[in-house]
C-alpha cells in the first residue's frame, strides 16, 4: 500500500500544479501552509522559482504564507532570494509589499539585492532599492570656507557616511510596536 500524502503535501503539489483553486480549497480544510520538502522548500519558495507561479504566491501570501520563510542549505534563503535570483520583479514586488525582509542574509552571507545584482536583473535590484531607499537624490558639496572649517578645520573633509537606524517604536505608549523610529548619523571623516 502506498503512503497517503497529509494535506500540507497537498497544498505543495497544488502549488507545482499552479493550482490556486485547490490550494483555497485545502486551506479551508486545515492544510498549512509551511509544510517543508526534503530540499527545504515551502510552498511559497517554491511558487517563488517559477515565474508562470507568480498567482499562485499571490494566493499563497494573500492565505497567509510566512513571506520571510528561509530555505537553509547552500542553495537557500527566503523566498526573496529566489524570486530576485530569477529576475521576477513582479514576484518581488509583491513579497516586498507583504513584509519580505530584504535585508535577510543567505547561505553566502548575500542579501537579495545582492543576489540579484550579481545575477544582472536589474529590474530586480531597482525595485527592491526603491522599497527600501528612504532618499534617492542629488547630495551638493560646497567648497569654499564655510562656518564650520573657519572655527574647527579639522573636520573639513570629502568623505561623508550616512547611516540610518530603524527600530521599531511607539510613541504613544512608549512600548515596541509596527511604528518606526529612525536615527540619523552622518560621519564626516578628515582628510
Amino acid at each position: 500500500m502506498g503512503q497517503q500524502q497529509s494535506k500540507d503535501e497537498l497544498l505543495y503539489n497544488q502549488v507545482n500544479y499552479g493550482n490556486s483553486e485547490g490550494i483555497k480549497s485545502l486551506v479551508s480544510e486545515g492544510a498549512g501552509l509551511e509544510w517543508i520538502d526534503r530540499e527545504g522548500k515551502t510552498p511559497l519558495i517554491l511558487a517563488c522559482l517559477n515565474p508562470q507561479l507568480f498567482d499562485v504566491a499571490k494566493t499563497l501570501i494573500e492565505l497567509g504564507a510566512n513571506a520571510n520563510a528561509y530555505r537553509p542549505g547552500r542553495f537557500g534563503g527566503t523566498p526573496l532570494h529566489h524570486a530576485a535570483k530569477r529576475g521576477l520583479e513582479n514576484t518581488v514586488k509583491l513579497l516586498l509589499s507583504h513584509g519580505a525582509n530584504p535585508l535577510v542574509m543567505n547561505y553566502g552571507c548575500q542579501t537579495p539585492l545582492e543576489v540579484a545584482r550579481v545575477k544582472g536583473n536589474v529590474n530586480v535590484v531597482r525595485a527592491i532599492e526603491d522599497h527600501t531607499c528612504l532618499f534617492s537624490g542629488w547630495m551638493r558639496e560646497c567648497y569654499g570656507p564655510g562656518f564650520i572649517e573657519m572655527f574647527v578645520p579639522q573636520l573639513l573633509s570629502r568623505k561623508v557616511w550616512v547611516l540610518l537606524f530603524t527600530i521599531p517604536f511607539n510613541f504613544n505608549s512608549f512600548s515596541a510596536s509596527n511604528d518606526i523610529f529612525s536615527f540619523l548619523v552622518i560621519c564626516v571623516s578628515s582628510p
